[in-house]
């Protein structure tokens, strides 16, 4: 898993940066300035992918009254975090599948929380029967 959730992280800072590097190439003559600037977004796209909060699922269970599910929330990471909420909190469901692009299924979850407030989770999963048996079960 951690090499999917590595694609997943830095994928999209690299396709970025050759998009613009496609564009840009035409439009300079410098092409060690463009080097340097193509480098530099790359580090900072890269960073933000990086930093970006995502919760990856390990294993999930499901009944009538709630939904109790284990993650990890990066690849460097090795300690898990629980989520429990009871059915009746959840507002709405989202699902998407993965793609050539998107190596995960995604999940979203909007609910009411303890203080009465909405709030939104995503959890992340490339495991197609986990993602198959959390439709089920949510819905």
């Amino acid at each position: 898993m951690t090499k999917d959730i590595i694609k997943d992280k830095f994928l999209g800072p690299i396709l970025l940066t050759l998009f613009f590097m496609l564009f840009s190439i035409k439009k300079t003559n410098d092409l060690l300035f463009l080097l340097i600037f193509l480098l530099i977004i790359l580090a900072v796209l890269c960073l933000a992918f990086y930093l970006r909060k995502d919760f990856y699922i390990i294993k999930f269970s499901a009944d009538s009254e709630s939904t109790n599910i284990e993650y990890q929330r990066n690849f460097s990471e090795q300690v898990s975090d629980k989520f429990s909420i009871h059915s009746k909190s959840i507002k709405t469901l989202d699902f998407s599948s993965k793609s050539f692009l998107e190596p995960f299924h995604k999940i979203s979850i909007r609910y009411v929380d303890e203080s009465g407030l909405y709030d939104k989770k995503t959890f992340k999963t490339n495991d197609d029967k986990t993602f198959i048996e959390l439709i089920y079960k949510l819905k």
